[in-house]
């Protein structure tokens, strides 16, 4: 496709390389074989019908941890992590709340990792990889790029959406540092930590502790507006100087992203060719907590399952409408009353004990569970959110 103005036709067309994109990918079913691999190099020649086409609008740069409660259908990736820990702490600056489970414990994984093991299993299956920039989708199944027109016979668009305005997000950078003398616990995770800045709205510190000397630390906050990098930057250094007695630590890697806290999936198109929203677009982001790796393999999951039937979802969003409506209630509290944050999360480790929370997390709550929840949760704020404002809304 570069530098040439080719009409590519091919049957499934995935729009990103990202987890959705690629996690799609290695789960189709194996193509035709077309001879080598062109191991993650853009393709120049087109795919034969019946082969997949992966569409990256760039090579990913930047690494990321991402964090999940493993559960049986995450047994791959939970193989690939980093380091799992079957403890967690949530900490306020009045008291510490430590949860255990062997049976969910809390994965960190790296997600080149995963994304290299998706890339090699799904050019193994004879999938197919370009690079261009996409400009325009048609339900018609025509797909115009910078280098051509692709026609496709099923399209799965997981570029990220845009949030809807005033939308909680979640924002943070993390550093891996290592410190001269152990000062982590490489046996717990620290999942919130409020005992930072929270002067601009919600605020915590992630810490996952790889060895007693090394570990990622995030400045992590929900709120509408990110913050200059030196924001974040400085809630770090303070933490190890305040919290961990350190102010020497070597910085190995840095990251940094921002996570829409909204209900922001998009519908499946109704047109001639479908057009399959997957991952953050497909709403796959728990929005009361950013959470989005093991969504969305609980998406893809469904998706390829309902694709084997001939059968085309009515949704790809992965979360229960009763999860969903809890967690418009829980944003609405927090964008309301930020203080009350700390308190809410602390309530909530609380009440349950770590697989409870793992399963709740992971939206596989039972109604028991939820009321478990619903019950530890201070009554009035989420009263006076329920009453409708001057637009007759809630």
């Amino acid at each position: 496709m570069r530098g040439r103005d080719v009409a590519i036709t091919t049957d499934h067309l995935i729009i990103g390389g990202g987890c959705a994109g690629l996690s799609l990918a290695r789960m189709l079913p194996p193509q035709p074989s077309q001879g080598p691999s062109s191991q993650g190099q853009p393709s120049e020649s087109p795919p034969s019908k019946g082969q997949t086409l992966v569409v990256e609008a760039h090579p990913r740069k930047q690494d990321h941890s991402w964090g999940f409660f493993v559960m049986d259908e995450l047994a791959d990736a939970a193989a690939m992590a980093r380091k799992s820990w079957t403890k967690w702490q949530i900490i306020t600056p009045d008291a510490a709340f430590t949860q255990h489970s062997t049976n969910h414990p809390y994965a960190g994984l790296e997600s080149k990792a995963w994304l290299t093991h998706c890339r090699g299993a799904a050019l193994a299956n004879g999938v197919k990889f370009t690079q261009a920039i996409i400009t325009a989708i048609s339900d018609q199944g025509v797909v115009d790029t910078d280098h051509g027109a692709i026609k496709a016979g099923m399209i799965y668009d997981s570029r990220p959406p845009s949030p809807p305005d005033g939308a909680m997000i979640q924002h943070f950078i993390g550093h891996e540092v290592e410190t001269p003398r152990p000062v982590f616990d490489p046996d717990c995770a620290v999942l919130m930590d409020f005992r930072c800045d929270q002067s601009r709205g919600i605020h915590f510190i992630y810490v996952l502790p790889y060895s007693d000397r090394r570990a990622l630390i995030e400045s992590t906050m929900f709120s509408p507006k990110l913050e200059d990098d030196g924001f974040y930057e400085t809630a770090i250094a303070s933490y190890l100087k305040d919290q961990l007695k350190v102010d020497n630590a070597m910085v190995l890697r840095r990251e940094k992203g921002a996570i829409p806290m909204a209900e922001v999936g998009r519908a499946i198109s109704g047109g001639p060719v479908p057009v399959i929203p997957i991952g953050a677009r497909g709403g796959a982001i728990r929005p009361s907590s950013g959470y989005a790796f093991g969504f969305i393999q609980q998406q893809i999951t469904a998706l390829t399952t309902a694709l084997s039937a001939d059968k085309l979802p009515s949704t790809t969003s992965p979360h229960q409408p009763i999860d969903l409506m809890m967690d418009r209630l829980f944003l609405k509290v927090i964008a309301r009353r930020p203080s009350l944050a700390p308190r809410l999360f602390a309530a909530m480790a609380k009440a349950l004990n770590g697989d409870e929370m793992a399963l709740f997390m992971s939206g596989r709550a039972t109604m028991g569970l939820r009321l478990k929840v619903i019950l530890a949760m201070p009554k009035w704020p989420f009263i006076m959110a329920l009453v409708p404002t001057r637009g007759g809304r809630p």
